[in-house]
């Protein structure tokens, strides 16, 4: 992670006024990845690898599915400086300042792409609220406390805890509310759910937007509750606890993805497609050869490596017949950012001349899809509880274990295909807990890490039973009562989202298990 740290570079990641964004990726120029098809275009008819280029670009455009905005902004990045890994992609996808999946529409509930869980039933926000209380309390109910959310969505899951927590003002009476949220419409949307009115200082002539776009945003809701939204984690207070939340917010953490080949492990990138037979204006293609990612992110030995691929449980592995990315042709040529293929040496070498090769034991073809900013932010909150105090949970779809393929886009509650319209599907890949707990660890080897519990065990252990009870009991009709029924189940049964989600909690030292977690749960 600290490498990570490092290599992040801000092009990709950064807002209009040079202000850190929470989703910085590694940004690397691979232009000179521009294979020969566009050099030979250009030197044929007297013009630039890059317009000729765009040129072959317009005469595809009637054979491809529909344009979008920001498409325009990955052609035109692609054709200047080469290919973009998939944390690239992903990053431009969703977080574009005006062109990005979470910046034009709301997406959440029925009328958009997906259906969280505080959208399902109010319960589920309400036991998070009644979790946070218990912990604060085991936590010695330190005054002031700071309530932080990652990724509030529409605002629902906190507009649940604030709810449920009211009925103890102690918790917040010195404390703050903070939202951490780079979307502008976003900020907008939970303003509004959350009934705040901002502070008044120099904003009387801001439209809502251009108020939420500030540097620095807060205000009150209608019980008093001072409430304060951040960019990234670096601006949340450090005066007192933190009690945070992360519902669905790594799953949107961009990832980069790896393929094993005989040169060794390439990354995966996203290029221009140039087949008028396929519809869709991108593919992805594979690096010529390791590169700094490579090393940076999967190790710089092959024993851990091995030792990263081998945690993935045999039957999640691709297997040799499954489909990857392959090269184009024998003469050594790959595919390119908007080329016919980038030429390779005869003998890959890294930059101590030591050629490069696969790792033994691992097939060819196999993929790894890591997410080092995941880690990095990871540490970084961790970092914060180990000096602050506090707690975090984090709940979201996963496995304690790395993944290979996981990237996946949803539009209209279906899944959709990543490359087809970017900017209007959302991107999401499955979250590596192993890797959450080892940076939380790397923080502080004090903290408190537990084991990781699925969503339906942490709910029952919560009680969320005796509280669909409550309301059952108050529900006027039958079909009511079956329908706060089957919101639980969909929340706890493993086939629905009980298995699937996974549950983490992080906390300062010495204070037993959290409220949900077994008593003798293992923190080693």
């Amino acid at each position: 992670p600290r490498l990570a740290r490092s290599m992040c570079h801000s092009s990709v990641g950064e807002k209009d006024d040079g202000s850190s964004n929470p989703f910085t990726v590694v940004a690397i120029d691979r232009s000179g990845l521009l294979g020969e098809r566009d050099r030979e275009a250009a030197a044929g008819r007297g013009m630039s690898a890059v317009g000729a280029a765009e040129e072959a670009n317009h005469e595809q455009q009637r054979h491809k599915t529909k344009e979008t905005p920001l498409l325009e902004e990955i052609k035109s990045h692609l054709l200047t400086r080469g290919p973009l890994s998939v944390a690239e992609y992903m990053q431009m996808c969703l977080g574009h300042p005006e062109f990005g999946y979470y910046q034009q529409r709301e997406v959440f509930g029925r009328r958009g792409d997906f259906i969280t869980s505080p959208e399902i039933t109010q319960i589920f926000g309400e036991l998070i609220g009644i979790w946070l209380l218990l912990t604060w309390s085991q936590c010695g109910k330190p005054d002031p406390a700071h309530l932080v959310e990652l990724g509030p969505g529409r605002g629902t899951l906190m507009q649940d805890i604030l709810t449920t927590v009211k009925a103890y003002p102690e918790f917040l009476e010195s404390g703050t509310v903070h939202l951490v949220e780079n979307s502008v419409l976003m900020r907008e949307i939970q303003r509004r759910t959350l009934k705040v009115s901002l502070d008044t200082d120099d904003t009387a002539e801001d439209s809502d937007l251009t108020s939420m776009a500030r540097e620095r945003v807060k205000g009150k809701n209608e019980d008093g509750v001072n409430v304060e939204w951040h960019w990234g984690l670096d601006t949340l207070p450090q005066d007192a606890p933190l009690f945070c939340v992360a519902h669905e917010f790594f799953d949107a953490i961009p990832v980069h993805q790896f393929q094993h080949t005989d040169r060794g492990w390439c990354e995966v990138l996203v290029d221009s497609e140039f087949d008028d037979a396929k519809p869709n204006h991108l593919r992805f293609v594979l690096a010529p050869c390791p590169g700094p990612s490579s090393s940076a992110f999967l190790g710089l030995s092959s024993d851990r490596r091995r030792e990263l691929y081998n945690t993935i449980p045999q039957i999640l592995r691709i297997s040799d017949e499954s489909p990857s990315i392959s090269e184009s042709a024998s003469n050594g040529q790959l595919p390119g950012g908007g080329s016919g293929g980038v030429i390779m040496p005869e003998t890959a070498t890294n930059r101590d001349g030591v050629p490069l090769e696969a790792d033994q034991g691992i097939p060819i073809g196999a993929r790894l899809e890591v997410g080092p900013i995941r880690q990095v932010m990871m540490e970084s909150l961790c970092n914060r509880i180990h000096n602050q105090g506090g707690a975090s949970l984090i709940i979201d779809y996963g496995e304690d274990h790395p993944q290979q393929v996981t990237l996946q886009g949803v539009k209209d509650h279906k899944f959709a295909d990543v490359l087809e319209t970017p900017g209007e599907v959302d991107l999401s890949a499955h979250v590596d807990f192993r890797a959450l707990r080892a940076a939380a660890r790397h923080a502080s080897d004090k903290l408190q890490v537990f084991p990781l519990i699925p969503q339906g065990a942490f709910l029952l252990n919560m009680a969320i039973e005796a509280r669909m009870k409550a309301l059952c009991d108050k529900a006027h009709t039958p079909e009511q009562k079956e329908a706060i029924e089957k919101t639980v189940m969909r929340l706890v049964s493993e086939e629905q989202m009980g298995l699937l989600f996974k549950v983490l909690a992080v906390t300062q030292p010495h204070i037993g298990a959290p409220a949900g977690f077994p008593e003798d749960a293992d923190t080693t």
